[in-house]
């Protein structure tokens, strides 16, 4: 019967002790409506045979929701802020790309707002339609999500602007 309610060893007390606050709780309810002390016994077992494990189930999931809760805010995007904080460049994705505030724009204005795409790069000498810019990266769950900038340029000017996340 354990293994039927997946029951562990190692919360069957939790459950058993949930068991007991919701029939006390819930037979308190059942005294205001039933007067019948029998019937009033098992409509109050019988429901909290029924809840506790939803219940138990809604403890366990908010407490893992509130433990790997994590703030990631959306930023409005700056040069300044970008070109300072590598590492928390995808805060400002969102503005950057619903805003289009780099379509259209040349790749020596791409350069100076978002600066050089990678070391040793020479803009003149540059023929690559794409240039792919690190957003840094974020905790997610139990790994990490890794964010990055993908600007593809059609006859020298912005044409699309995307972002990717790679979640390990």
């Amino acid at each position: 019967m354990i293994e039927y309610f997946n029951i562990s060893l190692g919360n069957w007390y939790f459950q058993l002790a949930l068991l007991i606050l919701l029939y006390l709780i819930i037979n308190w309810i059942v005294d205001k409506f039933i007067k019948k002390r029998v019937l009033k016994m098992i409509v109050s077992f019988t429901f909290s045979i029924i809840l506790t494990p939803i219940v138990y189930s809604l403890f366990v999931a908010f407490f893992f929701s509130f433990l790997f809760y994590e703030s990631h805010p959306e930023l409005k995007f700056s040069s300044t802020a970008w070109a300072e904080n590598k590492k928390e460049r995808h805060h400002m994705k969102k503005n950057l790309i619903e805003n289009k505030f780099l379509f259209g724009k040349t790749k020596n204005k791409i350069i100076k707002i978002l600066g050089r795409p990678q070391k040793n790069f020479e803009v003149g000498l540059d023929t690559s339609k794409n240039w792919n810019y690190s957003m840094g990266s974020e905790g997610h769950g139990m790994g990490w999500k890794f964010h990055s900038l993908s600007v593809h340029f059609k006859d020298g000017k912005v044409a699309a602007v995307k972002t990717s996340e790679f979640i390990d």
